[in-house]
């Protein structure tokens, strides 16, 4: 996503457009389906959440919290464009990934998810330190010491995301893995965006 602020002569807020629809496009916008499901699923009610979350069609939430998080993730992008701070744009899919192993390690599956189970069933304890090991690995490499209390400031929002969304939905499910993507990567970008990193 990175090779938009290489493009010659385009304006800062069309290359982060460029570098989210990039990653859209990679991914097939599934991290941002699981994003809006969940919202839809927390606006329903407490009777009405699974429905919601299940529904194929997006809700108004689920709208509302695409263009929220679409338009806080170009903002992000925009803040974090200076060329000193391309270690963010390289860390941040992979510590997202890296959390969402974690999370699935650690968390129980809901029983309504078959994906939640097969991810389960296929990411062990050793499996999720080895995603975690790689990203302190990398990240104290492109960035120093510093990187790491960012790798700590993300993984304790990150926690406390999934630990709020698998309460709601009793357990770990595959919209809550996308939307956790989605949530470390805006944090990710966030800390790169805060700058006393790169002092």
């Amino acid at each position: 996503m990175a090779w938009v602020w290489w493009l010659p002569g385009l304006d800062i807020s069309l290359r982060a457009i460029g570098a989210v629809v990039t990653e859209v496009l990679l991914t097939g916008g599934m991290h941002w389906d699981g994003w809006a499901d969940i919202f839809d699923g927390w606006g329903a009610p407490p009777e009405r959440r699974e429905v919601a979350r299940k529904d194929s069609r997006v809700g108004t939430m689920g709208v509302l919290f695409l263009i929220v998080g679409f338009g806080a993730l170009v903002q992000l992008w925009r803040l974090d464009a200076s060329p000193f701070h391309w270690p963010v744009f390289f860390l941040s899919p992979l510590i997202a990934r890296g959390v969402i192993s974690v999370a699935t390690a650690v968390s129980r599956p809901s029983p309504h998810s078959q994906l939640a189970m097969w991810f389960r069933s296929v990411v062990d304890p050793r499996g999720a330190a080895v995603s975690a090991a790689l990203v302190v690995g990398v990240t104290l490499a492109l960035m120093g010491p510093r990187g790491l209390v960012a790798d700590g400031i993300v993984a304790a929002a990150a926690a406390a995301f999934v630990r709020s969304w698998t309460k709601m939905f009793s357990g770990m499910n595959g919209d809550i893995l996308g939307a956790t993507v989605i949530f470390t990567e805006l944090t990710v970008l966030l800390v790169g965006a805060w700058g006393w990193i790169w002092r």
